[in-house]
């Protein structure tokens, strides 16, 4: 994952909402590299969550 910042893409699927002190450890953060693979791995997996079920609902109310 590239940071948008360094031209990374601006996509949920590497988005993750972050209060001001949770982004400050994660730009400045002792741990932040580790911290950014996490949430990077978070934001992936609760992207392919969201759109499975997105996809999955769509396809129900087709049904109806």
């Amino acid at each position: 994952m590239q940071r948008i910042a360094e031209g990374g893409r601006d996509h949920p699927s590497q988005m993750i909402a972050l209060c001001p002190n949770c982004h400050a450890m994660k730009e400045r953060g002792r741990n932040r590299k580790i911290l950014q693979a996490v949430l990077a791995s978070t934001a992936k997996r609760q992207h392919a969550i969201w759109v499975k079920g997105s996809t999955v609902s769509q396809a129900t109310s087709r049904k109806n």
